[in-house]
């Protein structure tokens, strides 16, 4: 009997009714690759290749990635046999994958460089004139443009990496240093599109409005925190924080009850202790309503 070949039922559930999930990848362009990585049946890795953005195509403005794995195996040189193939959709923090020229200083070089037998020895010289004198060319040393792993721990987890010395490149030295930095996400914003507001029947929902050529928040955002500085001033003199509100309520009643009428912009005698203590605890969204009103009037009477 002839072997037959086809997807089995989990696999036609995974490939043909997958679960959608949000990504931003490809809108970076800059920094968004793929890496394609071939196996043998047993696991082994056979070859590894970086795929740029336009090696697969983007559908339906970006919703789905359709990838021709025959093409791709064919351009690598597989033409039969069975393999295992994983895609890794990537976006560049730092580094990247290739070799770079430095001279003798570490400055990155990147004129043309030609390559030299010199006693034996294999060299990299500047400039592309076989005619000229080679000892008044200068040499140049090639580097991958990389960060050399010092340690990993013993789960695979984390590592220790280092700068090479060797390269001076200020894009190498600053992608190293942003690496670990808090990512400062800025929305673009073209014809109210990529806003950011609080929602005017839900004060404590933001909502985002996102433009289609924004690469939008990535996954490794969720569970993050979104801090809104100088939101609520009490004076002119100092700026507060929530760590003197009781999170229980404080028994002083409702807003409506003290409130003129129910009107944000009487405040009476309430403090913003007690303004806050409502937004955060009274079950009634009328009355955090209230509470989230006044405490934007006192705040926009102290600008």
């Amino acid at each position: 009997m002839a072997q037959e070949y086809s997807f089995t039922q989990q696999e036609r559930k995974n490939l043909f009714a997958p679960s959608k999930v949000y990504s931003s990848f490809g809108r970076d362009e800059l920094n968004d690759f793929v890496m394609l990585h071939v196996y043998d049946t047993s696991g082994n890795l056979i070859v590894t290749k970086v795929l740029a953005l336009n090696e697969v195509s983007f559908e339906n403005d970006g919703d789905f990635i359709d990838i021709n794995v025959g093409q791709h195996l064919r351009d690598l040189g597989f033409q039969e046999g069975e393999y295992d193939v994983v895609y890794k959709f990537l976006r560049r923090l730092a580094g990247r994958e290739r070799t770079v020229f430095v001279d003798g200083n570490g400055n990155i070089f990147g004129g043309e460089v030609q390559r030299k037998v010199i006693g034996n020895e294999i060299k990299f010289l500047k400039g592309g004139d076989e005619e000229k004198d080679t000892s008044l060319r200068e040499e140049v040393f090639i580097k991958e443009y990389k960060y050399p792993l010092v340690e990993t721990s013993p789960d695979r987890t984390e590592f220790i990496l280092e700068l090479d010395n060797n390269i001076k490149g200020s894009e190498y030295r600053n992608d190293f240093v942003e690496m670990g930095e808090m990512i400062e996400y800025t929305p673009l914003s073209k014809d109210n599109v990529g806003s950011i507001e609080f929602d005017s029947k839900k004060p404590h929902i933001l909502e985002f409005q996102i433009d289609s050529t924004d690469r939008g928040f990535t996954q490794n955002m969720v569970g993050g925190q979104i801090i809104i500085p100088n939101m609520y001033k009490i004076t002119g003199n100092e700026d507060t924080t929530n760590e003197d509100v009781n999170p229980e309520n404080t028994g002083n009643g409702t807003l409506q009850g003290q409130l003129e009428g129910g009107a944000a912009t009487d405040f009476l005698d309430m403090t913003n202790e007690e303004l806050i203590d409502i937004l955060l605890n009274d079950p009634d969204p009328n009355e955090r309503e209230l509470a989230d009103g006044a405490l934007q009037e006192r705040a926009n009477e102290q600008r």
